[in-house]
């Protein structure tokens, strides 16, 4: 999946089309009571609450142990501010937002990055961040960064609720770098392949750093 700053929406008004642009944020709110498995009831009660309108889109939702992390466009911030957070109110108070956009990083910049962002449960930013790294190297470097990413997105679907998904994912990842060993930028691989394997064997999901 990539990242865009800016996506589109149509609306339609008899028999012409117009574009509204659309900003994509990530917003986040308390976590003091919900599990994963609680995803897909907060997805619907957000939707519900947000007047029914072609400039805003509640894209998802995924729970983490300390915010809850809502995948949202919008046609201007005010609509974000004034419409967005009061709506989302009743489910959970309000922490903070960033507009998703393309950051220019160099590779070492964006792992650490991307492993500040995966060890603070962000793992739909984690996943984005490598897969621009990921795009630019070749050989085992592509094959391990392919791996990360691949547990990244795993932990996105636990955040949804969707373990089984989780876990068949974790799989492929396991895969990819059980023949790779030692460290790359600070990642222990040989730490993360046993984490990998104990879900893999167990079933039981817990969130891991790197």
């Amino acid at each position: 999946m990539n990242s865009q700053t800016l996506r589109s929406s149509r609306i339609y008004s008899g028999s012409s089309i117009s574009k509204l642009i659309l900003e994509r944020y990530l917003l986040y709110l308390k976590n003091q009571k919900f599990q994963p498995s609680d995803a897909p009831a907060i997805l619907l009660e957000a939707r519900t609450s947000i007047p029914k309108s072609g400039n805003i889109i509640i894209r998802d939702v995924r729970v983490a142990q300390r915010f809850l992390e809502f995948d949202v466009s919008v046609s201007e911030q005010k609509v974000l501010d004034r419409i967005v957070l009061n709506a989302l109110s009743t489910i959970a108070d309000f922490d903070s937002y960033e507009i998703i956009k393309e950051e220019e990083l160099s590779k070492e910049e964006a792992i650490d990055r991307a492993r500040d962002l995966f060890n603070n449960e962000r793992f739909w930013r984690c996943h984005e961040v490598l897969e621009n790294i990921w795009k630019q190297s070749e050989g085992e470097e592509k094959r391990l960064l392919n791996g990360v990413i691949l547990v990244a997105a795993g932990f996105v679907h636990f955040q949804k609720g969707e373990n089984e998904t989780c876990v068949g994912i974790l799989r492929r990842a396991h895969d990819k770098i059980k023949s790779i060993k030692g460290e790359y930028h600070r990642i222990k691989f040989d730490l993360l392949k046993e984490n990998l394997r104990k879900i893999i064997d167990t079933g039981t999901i817990i969130p891991m750093t790197l």
